[in-house]
C-alpha cells in the first residue's frame, strides 16, 4: 500500500528535509500521494514521520498520511491493509468514536488513540507495518503484523532511532552510516538466508513479525504479542484429531473463501498470480466466484519447458479465467537482476525473485495495483517434502526404540552389530533432526556457534519441547520442521516478494495468511496435513473440489530458476568484491569457483551477493552491471 519513514531522538538537520529525501529513495512505493509531519517542539522532542501512499482503500485525499488524530495528539504513519477495519469501526462508534473518512488508516489510529497500541495491535486482522507517535506522553509506537508480511526496518545511532519500510531509506538519513555487517554476511553465505532481526548492515535491524516497540525518552521496550513457537497450542491440536476429516476441509473452504473475499477489497484494480500450483489456483478460482472479471498472470520462463503456463492453463481455462502470461528469458534476467537485487536492499536468495520482478513490471504495465497469491500455505499446511522426511525419520527412531530400548543389553549389543544399536528419544530430542546414528554434533559446530545457527537451532528444541503433549515423536518433528520454516522460509518470501512488487508500485496480498487461517493450520492435526505419506493433504482435498484433478498431485516445480539462466555470469566472481571479503587467493580462485559448479543455486546466491555488494559499497549501478554480465555471457558462448 504504501512507505513509511520517520525518525525519533536528538538528530541534526532539517527534519522535513531529511524526510524527503528518505522517502525520495522509496517513492515508487508510493506515487499517489506523499506526507509529512513533524512535531511543533522537534527541537526538544525530535519527532518526524514521513509517508508515501499507493491509493487502494479510499482514493480520496481524506485518506493522505501521515495521518493526524483528531485532537491533533495522535499522528499515524502506516503501510498495509486492515482487512476487519469495518468491523472496528463499528466497535469504536459504539464508543462514541466519529469518523471524516472511509480509510481503514483512520480507524486504525482511533483503535490506538482510544484503546492503545497493545490492545489494539492484537485486534487488527490484516498486513501491515505502522508508526504510531502519541503527543499525550511523546510515545513512539512501531509494529508489524502476525506473520510479517509487510517490511519494517530501525538504525539506532545514540539517541536517535530511524524507522523506514525498506534499507534504503534509513541510510539517506544523514546519520545512519553505511556499513556491511562481516557477521552477517558469514551468515548470509553459511545459512544462506537471515532469520529473526538479522540484516547485512551494522546497526541496522529488521522489526521481528509479532512484534512491538515502545520508545519514549529514548528508551526501546519490545513486546512480541504474537510468537508461532508460543502460539501453537498441543491441546488445541489433541482437540481437533477428534473432528471428522471432512468438517475440517470444510473450515478451510469457508475460511479460505471468506479470506479471498476480503483480499479482494479495493477501490484499485485487483488480480491474481496462477502458477498453476495448488496454492495460488486456489485463491484465484475462489476471486473468480467473487470478481468475474478477473485476471491472473503467469511468469513463462525460458528452460522451464513451459510447464508453469502448461498448468495454470488448465486452471484458467477450466474457470474462464484470462491469463496473461510475461515472458521471462535470459536476456530479462540480466536486465532485471541487478535491479531485483537492488530493490532487496540484500542479495537474493530465490533466482524465482527475477521472474516475480517481471511479472510486477507487468502489472503496473497493465494499470493494476493489488495482486492477491498464494504465499504461506506450504509452511502452514505442510507442503514441502523435508517435512515428510522428519517425520518419517522421527517415526523410525520410535519403532526402532520400541524394540531396542535404551538399556544396558542393547547398549552391548549394539556394540556387535549397528542394527542393535539401542535409541534414547530424549537425547535425540536435544537435536530434534540429527542423524538416526547418533548425536550430529551440530550444537558444538564451529558453524552454529559463531553465526546465528545456535539460535535456530534452539528454537527448533523449543518447538520440539512445546509439542510434547502430541502422543507421536513423528508429529512433533513435521511440526517442529514446517513451523520453524516459518522463520526462516516464509520470512524470505515475504520479504522478498513486497519489495520485487512494491518496486512497480504493487501491493502484494496474501490471503492464506489471514489471522483465522493462521490460527486454524497452526491448531490441525496432523493427519490433516500429512496422510500416508502425502503431504498438505487437507489442501489437496480442498483442491479436488475446485480444480481439475490432473493438476492435484503433480510435482511441485519450486522456486528455482534454471541455471542457463546465469551461465557464464558468474565470471564477475572473479577478483570481484566477494572473493576480496573472503580473501581468496587469486592463485585458488579457479579451483573455488570450480566448486561452485557442483551447486548452480548456491553459484546463483554468491553472484546475487557480489552484485549487492559492488551496488551498495561500490557504487556501481543496476545498468553497468547488466552491461557487465552481458559481456560475461557473450565471451563465455563465444
Amino acid at each position: 500500500m504504501c512507505g513509511i519513514a520517520g525518525f525519533v531522538g536528538a538528530a541534526s538537520g532539517n527534519p522535513q528535509n531529511t524526510l524527503e529525501e528518505m522517502l525520495n529513495t522509496i517513492s515508487y512505493r508510493g506515487p499517489d500521494d506523499s506526507g509529512f509531519w513533524v512535531h511543533e517542539n522537534y527541537d526538544q522532542e525530535g519527532a518526524a514521520l514521513g509517508h508515501v501512499r499507493l491509493s487502494i482503500i479510499d482514493l480520496s485525499a481524506r485518506a493522505h498520511q501521515p495521518y493526524v488524530f483528531g485532537d491533533g495528539l495522535g499522528v499515524l504513519s502506516y503501510n498495509g491493509e486492515v482487512y476487519n477495519y469495518r468491523a472496528i469501526r463499528e466497535e469504536l462508534g459504539a464508543e462514541g468514536v466519529n469518523f471524516v473518512s472511509e480509510s481503514d488508516t483512520e480507524i486504525v489510529l482511533n483503535a490506538l488513540h482510544t484503546w492503545g497500541p497493545d490492545i489494539a495491535i492484537r485486534k487488527l486482522n490484516g498486513m501491515f507495518a505502522l508508526a504510531y507517535y502519541d503527543l499525550r506522553d511523546n510515545t513512539l509506537w512501531l509494529a508489524r503484523d502476525r506473520l510479517g508480511i509487510k517490511p519494517l526496518y530501525i538504525a539506532k545511532n545514540g539517541n536517535l532511532t530511524v524507522f523506514a519500510s525498506e534499507v534504503k531509506a534509513l541510510m539517506a538519513h544523514p546519520e545512519i552510516a553505511c556499513r556491511p555487517d562481516a557477521h552477517s554476511i558469514v551468515t548470509l553465505i553459511l545459512h544462506e538466508r537471515f532469520e529473526g532481526e538479522e540484516t547485512p548492515y551494522e546497526n541496522i535491524r529488521s522489526l521481528e513479525p509479532g512484534q512491538i516497540v515502545k520508545i519514549q525518552s529514548g528508551v526501546q521496550t519490545l513486546t512480541t504479542y504474537f510468537d508461532v513457537v508460543q502460539n501453537v497450542d498441543p491441546k488445541r491440536i489433541l482437540m481437533n484429531q477428534k473432528t471428522a476429516f471432512t468438517d475440517q476441509v470444510e473450515n478451510l473452504k469457508e475460511l479460505l473463501e471468506e479470506s479471498v473475499r476480503i483480499h479482494l477489497i479495493s477501490d484499485a484494480p485487483v488480480a491474481t498470480m496462477c502458477s498453476g500450483g495448488l496454492d495460488s489456483s486456489l485463491v484465484s478460482c475462489f476471486a473468480k466466484e467473487i470478481k468475474p472479471d478477473l485476471v491472473s498472470y503467469v511468469a513463462d520462463i525460458e528452460g522451464m519447458n513451459g510447464e508453469e503456463v502448461r498448468r495454470a492453463s488448465i486452471v484458467c481455462a477450466a474457470r474462464d479465467i484470462e491469463l496473461r502470461k510475461v515472458a521471462v528469458n535470459s536476456e530479462t534476467f540480466m536486465e532485471l537482476l541487478p535491479i531485483a537485487i537492488q530493490a532487496n536492499d540484500q542479495a537474493l536468495f530465490f533466482p524465482q525473485d527475477v521472474a516475480e520482478l517481471a511479472v510486477a513490471r507487468q502489472l503496473q504495465e497493465d494499470g493494476f495495483k493489488v495482486v492477491l497469491t498464494g504465499h504461506g500455505a506450504d509452511e502452514l499446511f505442510g507442503g514441502y517434502g523435508r517435512y515428510g522426511r522428519a517425520y518419517e525419520k522421527w517415526r523410525r527412531r520410535r519403532i526402532h526404540a520400541r524394540f531396542f530400548p535404551d538399556n544396558a543389553i542393547f547398549r552391548i549389543l549394539g556394540k556387535l552389530h549397528p542394527l542393535l544399536k539401542p535409541v534414547n528419544l530424549d537425547q535425540l530430542a536435544k537435536d530434534p533432526f540429527a542423524p538416526i546414528g547418533g548425536w550430529s554434533g551440530r550444537i558444538a559446530d564451529q558453524k552454529t556457534l559463531l553465526v546465528d545457527g545456535a539460535r535456530r537451532h534452539l528454537r527448533q528444541v523449543r518447538m520440539f519441547e512445546h509439542l510434547k503433549a502430541l502422543p507421536y515423536h513423528e508429529e512433533r518433528a513435521f511440526l517442529t520442521s514446517s513451523l520453524d520454516d516459518i522463520f526462516i522460509h516464509l520470512k524470505e518470501c515475504l520479504g522478498t516478494t513486497d519489495k520485487m512488487m512494491m518496486h512497480y508500485s504493487i501491493e502484494a496480498r496474501v490471503p492464506f495468511l489471514e489471522n483465522r487461517l493462521i490460527d486454524f493450520s497452526l491448531n490441525l492435526p496432523v493427519s490433516a496435513k500429512y496422510h500416508s505419506g502425502e503431504s498438505k493433504y487437507i489442501v489437496k482435498k480442498l483442491a479436488e473440489r475446485m480444480l481439475p484433478n490432473e493438476l492435484i498431485r503433480l510435482k511441485k516445480i519450486g522456486f528455482d530458476l534454471p541455471a542457463s539462466m546465469w551461465a557464464g555470469m558468474e565470471k564477475i566472481l572473479e577478483n570481484g568484491v566477494l572473493a576480496e571479503q573472503l580473501k581468496w587467493r587469486r592463485k585458488d580462485q579457479n579451483e573455488i569457483f570450480a566448486l561452485f559448479e557442483r551447486n548452480r543455486i548456491f553459484q546463483f546466491r554468491l553472484l546475487s551477493i557480489e552484485l549487492w555488494l559492488r551496488m551498495r559499497f561500490r557504487g556501481e549501478s543496476a545498468q553497468s552491471l547488466t552491461e557487465t554480465l552481458r559481456a560475461f555471457r557473450q565471451h563465455t558462448s563465444t
